[in-house]
């Protein structure tokens, strides 16, 4: 494992502006003593209603963790998902763990209902940057303090034959939510760190920005405008973020506020830990489709509601004619 958090590093390096020489290690498994991020005692402030305070396995010290849900990513079949991110400058501060730099963790990978997963044996993510050059089913690793850097998934790995090594590239599509965690020393740095995933298709010059919804910002209601018909599509994503499995009841409402036919209950969705903790899938089950799918091929302006009796995350596109782009939800 310190292999691949080496790569990953090497490649924050290549991508990362220096704005800032203070260099966050590592986040696990512990490779050297010095290689570690965290305070001595738990943070004061970690106890916000968007982070927590965590405590690694293995590891003399303390930090804060935020996890943020992706509702929608997608790689291969000639699609591409890029997820960057911007870490506000850490100042030297008191109270690390002896030999420590102030910094940020990172861990990155799919929920566990994406069709590609930690749970998928021997099929995985594969990732564009030569210093990687591999498949990969999660990343974590180090940040810069004060740096921005990106990384790019353009389609799925697999194990060759007799080995256990996400070495070679596949075919298919992989899509579904993705999962970023972000740790710091203390609440403020968490607070400031920003990211956000992208993914396109270079055929038709679509592209899609995801903005990350912390999970403890999940609800039980979203709503986004609705555009249909014509030169326009709505298209969704729904993702459970509970600990419990459950439906979801999608409407259509005219400008007026009436309903637009019957709603319509999407099939149970697997639960997920709905959870702020460490290295633990807080996205479940996921559905995604468009409104002529599930209603027809109606002409309509207004809006789609998205209920549950358990919180869930939305993303809402729209297609116009040619180009493809996200639609505030809230």
């Amino acid at each position: 494992m310190c292999g691949s958090v080496e790569k990953l590093r090497r490649m924050f390096l290549k991508t990362i502006t220096f704005l800032s020489l203070f260099l966050l290690l590592i986040v696990a498994p512990v490779c050297a003593q010095d290689e570690s991020f965290l305070s001595t005692a738990p943070p004061a402030d970690c106890g916000t209603t968007d982070q927590t305070i965590v405590q690694l396995p293995g590891m003399p010290g303390y930090a804060c963790l935020k996890t943020m849900i992706f509702p929608q990513f997608a790689v291969g079949n000639g699609w591409t998902t890029q997820i960057s991110g911007l870490l506000p400058v850490q100042p030297l501060t008191g109270g690390l763990v002896e030999g420590t730099r102030a910094g940020f963790g990172v861990i990155i990978y799919p929920g566990d209902s994406a069709t590609v997963s930690r749970q998928t044996s021997c099929l995985g993510l594969w990732t564009a940057d030569p210093e990687i050059n591999e498949g990969i089913q999660e990343l974590q690793g180090p940040v810069l303090s004060g740096g921005a850097g990106h990384i790019d998934f353009t389609g799925l790995a697999a194990c060759p034959q007799g080995s256990s090594s996400l070495s070679v590239q596949a075919p298919g599509l992989g899509e579904g939510p993705m999962q970023l965690q972000v740790m710091a020393p203390n609440a403020q740095a968490l607070r400031e760190a920003t990211t956000q995933l992208t993914y396109y298709y270079e055929a038709l010059s679509w592209q899609v920005t995801v903005t990350p919804i912390d999970v403890r910002s999940a609800k039980t209601r979203w709503t986004a405008p609705l555009f249909q018909g014509g030169d326009y599509v709505t298209a969704f994503s729904v993702v459970n973020a509970s600990p419990v499995a459950q439906s979801v009841t999608i409407a259509l409402r005219d400008g007026e506020g009436g309903n637009v036919g019957a709603p319509v209950q999407t099939p149970i969705l697997a639960a997920g830990c709905g959870c702020n903790q460490l290295n633990q899938s807080a996205p479940g089950g996921y559905y995604a489709r468009t409104v002529p799918d599930l209603f027809g091929n109606i002409t309509q302006t207004g809006s789609i509601e998205f209920t549950a009796s358990q919180p869930i995350v939305v993303l809402v596109l729209r297609v116009i004619k040619s180009s493809l782009g996200s639609v505030p939800a809230i």
